[in-house]
């Protein structure tokens, strides 16, 4: 029970941490004068850039989990490899339908322009 406690207090540490980073972020570079759909059009590209990223450092965790497992590296059962690969896969295929969906969207923005 201790553990538990212990994690979620570091989780909750961690979610408040990045919470207030974003928060600052938006006071320091949202200026006063720009109005609703600016500050909707920043906030939006800059998440989109944010998500990216993370979404890039979870396919690269994916990719070697997925080499690890395959090889069987850690000399693991069959079942916990496979248990480790399938959600590590679902992160690969989420990530090529995203970029297929990225693309869509930039084509509709510019048609749009």
């Amino acid at each position: 029970m201790y553990d538990l406690l212990a994690i979620v207090v570091s989780m909750a540490i961690v979610v408040g941490l990045a919470a207030g980073i974003l928060f600052v972020l938006d006071r320091l570079t949202l200026r006063r004068g720009l109005s609703r759909e600016e500050r909707r059009a920043i906030v939006e590209k800059r998440t989109r850039r944010w998500q990216r990223a993370w979404f890039t450092f979870y396919l690269s965790c994916a990719v070697i989990a997925l080499v690890v497992n395959a090889l069987n590296l850690e000399h693991e059962s069959l079942r916990s490899r496979i248990g480790w690969s399938v959600p590590a896969a679902v992160v690969v295929i989420l990530f090529l339908l995203s970029k297929d969906k990225d693309k869509d969207d930039d084509r509709r923005d510019e048609s749009e322009r």
